[in-house]
Protein backbone atom coordinates (compact mmCIF):
# COMPACT_ATOMS: atom_id res chain seq x y z
CA UNK A 1 0.00 0.00 0.00
CA UNK A 2 1.51 3.73 -0.79
CA UNK A 3 1.83 6.45 1.45
CA UNK A 4 0.19 9.39 -0.49
CA UNK A 5 -0.08 11.72 2.51
CA UNK A 6 2.05 12.53 5.41
CA UNK A 7 1.09 14.97 8.32
CA UNK A 8 3.35 15.99 11.07
CA UNK A 9 3.35 17.86 14.46
CA UNK A 10 6.59 19.58 15.91
CA UNK A 11 6.14 19.34 19.90
CA UNK A 12 8.05 21.76 21.62
CA UNK A 13 8.08 20.09 25.64
CA UNK A 14 8.38 22.52 28.43
CA UNK A 15 11.14 21.91 30.74
CA UNK A 16 10.73 18.91 32.90
CA UNK A 17 7.61 17.72 31.21
CA UNK A 18 9.37 14.94 29.07
CA UNK A 19 7.98 11.73 31.23
CA UNK A 20 4.39 12.99 31.35
CA UNK A 21 4.70 14.27 27.81
CA UNK A 22 5.81 10.68 26.71
CA UNK A 23 2.98 8.75 28.45
CA UNK A 24 0.51 11.15 26.79
CA UNK A 25 1.51 10.73 23.30
CA UNK A 26 2.20 6.89 23.30
CA UNK A 27 -1.45 6.78 24.28
CA UNK A 28 -2.73 9.14 21.35
CA UNK A 29 -0.42 7.42 18.77
CA UNK A 30 -1.99 3.85 19.74
CA UNK A 31 -5.42 5.56 19.32
CA UNK A 32 -3.96 6.96 16.03
CA UNK A 33 -2.81 3.88 14.84
CA UNK A 34 -5.79 2.48 14.43
CA UNK A 35 -7.39 4.56 12.17
CA UNK A 36 -8.70 3.22 8.70
CA UNK A 37 -6.12 4.39 6.02
CA UNK A 38 -3.15 5.20 8.77
CA UNK A 39 -0.42 3.36 7.60
CA UNK A 40 1.70 4.22 10.60
CA UNK A 41 1.55 7.69 13.41
CA UNK A 42 5.15 7.63 15.10
CA UNK A 43 6.98 9.69 17.83
CA UNK A 44 10.60 11.28 17.20
CA UNK A 45 12.00 12.61 20.47
CA UNK A 46 15.29 15.63 20.46
CA UNK A 47 17.90 13.68 21.65
CA UNK A 48 18.91 16.75 24.20
CA UNK A 49 16.24 18.79 26.70
CA UNK A 50 14.18 21.39 24.69
CA UNK A 51 15.08 19.41 21.60
CA UNK A 52 11.72 19.51 19.59
CA UNK A 53 9.75 16.08 19.29
CA UNK A 54 8.03 15.18 16.10
CA UNK A 55 4.78 13.26 15.47
CA UNK A 56 4.38 11.73 11.75
CA UNK A 57 1.64 10.37 10.50
CA UNK A 58 1.45 8.00 7.16
CA UNK A 59 -1.52 7.95 5.50
CA UNK A 60 -3.03 5.92 2.46
CA UNK A 61 -5.78 8.46 1.15
CA UNK A 62 -5.54 12.43 1.82
CA UNK A 63 -8.98 12.40 2.50
CA UNK A 64 -8.87 10.48 5.66
CA UNK A 65 -5.57 12.12 6.83
CA UNK A 66 -7.93 15.19 6.25
CA UNK A 67 -10.99 14.12 8.03
CA UNK A 68 -9.30 12.88 10.97
CA UNK A 69 -8.23 16.29 11.99
CA UNK A 70 -11.90 16.23 13.51
CA UNK A 71 -11.71 13.61 15.82
CA UNK A 72 -12.62 14.19 19.29
CA UNK A 73 -8.87 12.56 20.59
CA UNK A 74 -6.92 15.49 18.70
CA UNK A 75 -8.04 17.21 21.46
CA UNK A 76 -5.50 16.05 23.50
CA UNK A 77 -3.01 17.79 21.18
CA UNK A 78 -4.43 21.29 22.52
CA UNK A 79 -5.07 19.92 26.00
CA UNK A 80 -1.03 19.25 26.80
CA UNK A 81 -0.80 23.35 25.68
CA UNK A 82 -3.28 23.92 28.20
CA UNK A 83 -1.54 21.89 30.79
CA UNK A 84 1.48 23.37 30.38
CA UNK A 85 3.50 20.09 29.02
CA UNK A 86 4.14 21.73 25.99
CA UNK A 87 5.59 25.41 24.99
CA UNK A 88 4.55 25.27 21.41
CA UNK A 89 2.85 23.75 18.45
CA UNK A 90 4.13 23.33 14.86
CA UNK A 91 1.44 21.80 12.42
CA UNK A 92 2.07 20.37 8.83
CA UNK A 93 0.81 18.38 5.65
CA UNK A 94 1.98 16.82 2.75
CA UNK A 95 0.73 15.36 -0.23
CA UNK A 96 2.78 12.79 -2.45
CA UNK A 97 2.52 12.17 -5.85
CA UNK A 98 2.72 9.75 -6.91
CA UNK A 99 2.21 7.39 -3.70
CA UNK A 100 5.42 6.56 -2.25
CA UNK A 101 6.52 2.67 -0.81
CA UNK A 102 7.60 3.64 2.96
CA UNK A 103 6.77 0.82 4.68
CA UNK A 104 7.00 -2.88 3.62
Amino acid sequence: MGIVAINTVEIHPANGSAAALRVRVQGLLATLNRISGCTAYSLTCGSNPGDPWVVTGYWDSTERMTAHFNLPCLTEVFELTAERLVVGLRFATFSLSPPVEIFN
